[in-house]
């Protein structure tokens, strides 16, 4: 029996294979491209920076990885002094953590040689179709987000 392809199958062809292709390629260039900060530190220091000094749980929840593993990557932002920690004054019990000024200025300095890596990328492309890749990815990632929260 033949199966009729509707414009829906379609689109979730292109979208599966789509994905999956970015998969590739963004591993790809992953291991082609060196940056002085691992992803991980990249963004916590990128979370810590947009909300401010947080409690490690919280932290944590926010990027949907386990509090354990939060701590061992804070532990080697903190050797390279791109964290601090203090005790929470509601409750001592509880770590915040906040990013350093010389986080901020490392993450600064990563964020810049990012963005020129998308500038060679995308240079070519029109101001309207480097927003509407950005709209996208912006809406991509809050149903990943979504997903991976279980929100």
């Amino acid at each position: 029996m033949a199966r009729t392809t509707t414009r829906r199958d379609s689109s979730r062809a292109v979208i599966e294979h789509q994905l999956v292709m970015l998969a590739r390629w963004l591993e790809a260039a992953q291991r082609k491209q060196s940056y002085p900060m691992d992803r991980a530190s990249y963004l916590l220091l990128l979370r810590l920076e947009r909300d401010g000094p947080q409690r490690v749980a919280g932290l944590a929840s926010s990027l949907g990885l386990d509090g354990s593993t939060v701590t061992r990557q804070l532990a080697a932002l903190d050797t390279r002094g791109w964290v601090q920690r203090s005790t929470d004054p509601l409750d001592a019990r509880v770590t915040v953590v906040e990013a350093t000024s010389a986080g901020l200025t490392a993450v600064d300095d990563v964020r810049r040689l990012r963005q020129d890596r998308i500038d060679e990328l995308f240079g070519d492309w029109s101001a309207a179709e480097q927003a509407e890749l950005g709209r996208v990815l912006g809406h991509l990632n809050e149903v990943l987000e979504r997903n991976a929260l279980g929100s």
